[in-house]
Parts: C-alpha cells; sequence; structure tokens
C-alpha cells in the first residue's frame, strides 16, 4: 500500500469512526427515552439498566454501520476536494479510481467483519439484553422455554404448554401439548392438537384435530378425540410473544436448523427463509452505499460543497432502507422469492452505482 493510499484511507476511518460514535450516541439516547420511564416504574437497579444498554449496542452498530459508510464516505471525499487535494493527487498522475479505492476496499472489509459480528456477537448480546429486561427489571421470569424444536410456556393456571412452532404474526400453532395439573402438580389432563388457532373476534384458542387424555386416578384415562374443539383457557397471544424464536437472536447456522424443524413440523417458513437470506445481505449493505455514494459525493463537492453531499448521502441512505425493508416485507409476505427479497435491493443499487462510477471520468 502507498503512502497515498494509507492517508486516504486513515482519513476515511477516521470518520468513519466518528460518524458512528454521533450514530451510536443518537440510537443510545433514542432508546434510552424509550426505556427510561419504564425502567423507574419498574425500580430497575442502575447496574441492571446499565448493562441492558450496553447489550443493546452491538445491534445498534449493525443498523447504524451501513449508514455510518455512507456518510464517511461522503464526507471524505467532500474534504478532500474542498481542501483541491483531489486536484492535487490527479495532477500528481493518480485517477479518480485509484482514489477512491482504498474507501471501497475498506467498506468492503467492513461489511465482512459486520457480517462475522452479526454471526458471533449480536444473537449473544440481544439474548442477554433481553434476559436482563426481562427476568432482573420487569420480574417476569422465565415462562418461556425454547428449544432448537421445541417451545414450553408454563401459564398461571398450572397449565403448561408444549408447542412446536408459534408463528405471532398469524396466531397460529403447531404440534401442541397441553399438560393440566393440580395443585399438587399431578398431572390431571394432557391434550394433543395438531394446530392451534386464535379467534380474535371470539377471543379464544381454537384446537384442531386432537386428543384429550384424562387421568381419573388409580390409573384410569379417559380418552376423547376432536375435529375442533374449544378449550377455557386464560393465555393469549401477546403471552407467547417471547415463545417464537427471534431472527435477532440466532445466528445463520441456528436460523438455517430451525428453518428445517418448521419444515419437518408441516410449517411454513418462508419468513425465517428470507430472515435467513437477509443475514447475509444486510451486513454488505455498507459496499453498496459506498460505490453508490462516491461518485455523488464527488459530483456535490464540484457543484454544491457540504451541505448538497450530506442530503444526498441521507436521501440516498433513506432510500435504499425504504425500499430494503419493503423488499423483507413483500418476502415474508411470499409475493417474493426469499434470495430476491433480500438480495434484490442490493443488486438494483450496485448496478446504479457502477454505473454512475464508470460514468465519473477516471
Amino acid at each position: 500500500m502507498t503512502i497515498l493510499s494509507r492517508y486516504i484511507l486513515m482519513q476515511f476511518l477516521r470518520m468513519a469512526f466518528l460518524c458512528q460514535a454521533g450514530a451510536i450516541t443518537l440510537f443510545l439516547t433514542a432508546e434510552f427515552i424509550e426505556r427510561i420511564d419504564d425502567f423507574i416504574e419498574e425500580n430497575a437497579t442502575l447496574a441492571d439498566a446499565t448493562l441492558y444498554f450496553l447489550y443493546k449496542i452491538p445491534h445498534l452498530v449493525f443498523l447504524s454501520v451501513p449508514l455510518t459508510v455512507l456518510m464517511a464516505s461522503t464526507f471524505t471525499l467532500i474534504l478532500f476536494s474542498k481542501e483541491n487535494e483531489v486536484l492535487a493527487m490527479r495532477t500528481g498522475g493518480l485517477s479518480l479510481y485509484r482514489i477512491i479505492a482504498p474507501i471501497l476496499i475498506a467498506s468492503l472489509g467492513i461489511s465482512l467483519l459486520t457480517f462475522l459480528a452479526n454471526e458471533y456477537i449480536v444473537p449473544f448480546a440481544n439474548k442477554r439484553g433481553e434476559y436482563i429486561r426481562r427476568v432482573n427489571i420487569q420480574k417476569t421470569g422465565l415462562r418461556t422455554h425454547a428449544q432448537r424444536n421445541k417451545i414450553w410456556y408454563r401459564s398461571g393456571n398450572n397449565t403448561i404448554w408444549q408447542i412446536t412452532h408459534y408463528d405471532p404474526s398469524s396466531e397460529k400453532m403447531r404440534g401442541v401439548t397441553l399438560y393440566r395439573m393440580d395443585r399438587q402438580n399431578r398431572l390431571t389432563q394432557r391434550i394433543d392438537a395438531d394446530e392451534v388457532v386464535w379467534l380474535p373476534g371470539e377471543k379464544h384458542w381454537e384446537f384442531h384435530k386432537g386428543v384429550i387424555h384424562d387421568f381419573a386416578g388409580r390409573g384410569k384415562i379417559q380418552q376423547q378425540t376432536f375435529k375442533k374443539k374449544i378449550l377455557g383457557l386464560t393465555e393469549k397471544p401477546e403471552d407467547f410473544q417471547q415463545a417464537g424464536r427471534n431472527p435477532e437472536t440466532m445466528n445463520y447456522q441456528e436460523l438455517g436448523r430451525y428453518i428445517e424443524d418448521l419444515r419437518k413440523s408441516g410449517a411454513n417458513p418462508t419468513r425465517y427463509v428470507v430472515d435467513m437470506w437477509a443475514k447475509i445481505s444486510a451486513p454488505f449493505i455498507s459496499f453498496v452505499l459506498a460505490i453508490v455514494g462516491v461518485p455523488f459525493s464527488i459530483r456535490s463537492s464540484r457543484s454544491g460543497g457540504v451541505a448538497l453531499g450530506v442530503a444526498i448521502a441521507i436521501g440516498i441512505g433513506a432510500i435504499y432502507l425504504v425500499l430494503f425493508h419493503a423488499s423483507l416485507s413483500f418476502g415474508h409476505a411470499g409475493r417474493l422469492p426469499p434470495a430476491l427479497a433480500a438480495w434484490g435491493p442490493n443488486a438494483i443499487f450496485l448496478a446504479g452505482g457502477a454505473y454512475f462510477l464508470a460514468s465519473v471520468r477516471g
């Protein structure tokens, strides 16, 4: 690496660090404002509240890195132009592509580091932060326990739910077993059902295709099959909000295993397949936005200066985020193939960025 390339790289990384620090400060401030009233009402200790916010930082970094890279590349090139450094470099024989190469290579490196962090750091931090919020602060305990292929939930009326799969968006469960206990924790009834559906208008769960086992004592068991049945249960969908596995708490391999379990149980895993593809595509948003932002930064530095460059960067970032999340929503709804939903915006912006980059005179 030449001295000049090292200088460009260091200026970009310094600007990226400053932008990232500002983004994290803003995100943490917003999170603090959102949570502080609840934490005060729940008498959260200073240590628990501090740990919760610390565990939020990796996820906030993951969310903000693409805009950080976009802003850093924009600021770096605009400031170089204002100080006539780009002109000096080009007078010395460097092409424009040689000038921006360190920025693009660094952006690709940041994307790879973001992918690794999202695999090994972010899921762990999200799990720990959620545990601290629910158990240490809200004092709700762990009524829900998720294993690889089973979800367990213990209700307040001494009923234990065993759920193979729960989809909070459709409020449907598959592979459900209920264990009803008496006050001495003796099993009095077991209910098995292929599917359980929440009926919002009637405010109850409807069990489909199941069997009820009543344990009358002295070894006697009464059995009754049913096609549809309404049971007197007090649990509501919000009680199971933590039952569905959250993709943000799983890495790529864990999500892949969970999808395979869903397929074996007969559930539709489309939503999670989209999220699995997004785990690969999302980290590379930084590189894509850098390619898009560089040519606009060069053009704005020639015409409108810093203000125009910042406005363009914010506009590009906003348009991309809207398109990316809209594409994921279409994928979750099954209207786009999972790979296209996750990678489509990257492909569109990458092609556009390459075109504008090629149009900049080297």
